[in-house]
């Protein structure tokens, strides 16, 4: 995620200043917290599982429930006070970030959950470009992340009733709201896509590679998902260090090599560029409503 909203950052010339690894730190600290808080709830269920990632410390017995109870409280505490200190639009995202996980984390209601779950991505990557540019997603970018965390929102939800009927779990109304809102949001990016040829094969290739050695994995083990999660993260941990570096490498290059960026021959409709355009207005006032609360 990282990654992504470096390379999106150089489609507006911005490069992260060195003071940003210390907002990007901060944020991943107290973001930490809620899986403390995940793993406490869970830890029942846990237990009943054949296989679990060697970080599950309390799974594997390297830490009691005691040790991450103070673990959350210091590191939720500690985490949005340092993040508020870095600056006050961080400490407002990493805030909201936290409770809204939470709250997901105690709602029953699948709707809600999925819903909530699109929100926190979304809110990540807020949080991650205001720790490293120091304000909020320009409106011109903001689609392409929130078609992002709609359809993650909306593959989770498909994995959570792959159970069902696929057919059924299409047709309830809060996968259609979601799928709408993936469509919706991914024609308000046209006009950042088609702003060069380099940006768009450099996204086209990010989805294929990363679909291509994770995708592939998840749905050979689709009857055994548990069975296959070793496999399944290893691929996850291979896609993920691949695209992370060619979309740093192939950001900076865009930025100090000046890689070609012809312009695509289709251009976005003038009313979608000013409807862009205004988002910021409304995000700041938002944010400003946010820290006055």
């Amino acid at each position: 995620m990282i990654a992504i909203t470096i390379f999106v950052a150089t489609y507006f010339d911005m490069l992260p200043s060195w003071h940003s690894i210390i907002g990007v730190a901060i944020f991943l600290v107290a973001y930490s917290s809620i899986y403390y808080y995940n793993d406490l709830l869970d830890y029942e269920t846990d237990k009943k599982r054949a296989f679990m990632p060697p970080e599950k410390l309390l799974y594997h017995g390297k830490a009691s429930q005691r040790d991450y109870i103070h673990l959350l409280a210091w590191v939720s505490v500690a985490g949005v006070a340092a993040a508020f200190m870095y600056s006050p639009l961080l400490g407002i995202v990493t805030a909201l970030a936290i409770l809204t996980n939470h709250a997901r984390t105690v709602i029953r209601n699948l709707a809600l959950r999925e819903f909530l779950l699109a929100v926190v991505e979304l809110l990540n990557f807020e949080a991650f470009w205001i720790a490293m540019y120091g304000s909020p997603i320009p409106g011109v970018a903001l689609p392409l992340f929130v078609t992002y965390s709609a359809a993650y929102g909306f593959t989770h939800a498909a994995y959570k009733l792959r159970s069902k009927p696929l057919l059924w779990a299409l047709r309830q109304w809060w996968m259609l709201l979601l799928g709408s809102i993936v469509v919706l949001a991914a024609a308000f990016s046209i006009p950042l896509v088609v702003s060069s040829t380099a940006h768009l094969f450099a996204l086209l290739a990010f989805s294929i590679t990363y679909v291509g050695m994770v995708g592939a994995q998840a749905m050979r083990y689709a009857d055994d998902v548990e069975g296959g999660m070793e496999r399944i993260m290893r691929a996850h941990d291979v896609a993920i260090l691949v695209t992370t570096v060619f979309l740093m490498l192939l950001g900076a290059g865009i930025v100090y090599a000046s890689l070609p960026t012809t312009p695509l021959p289709v251009s976005a409709p003038p009313e979608m560029t000013t409807f862009l355009s205004n988002v910021d207005v409304y995000q700041y006032r938002l944010l400003e409503l946010a820290s006055r609360l």
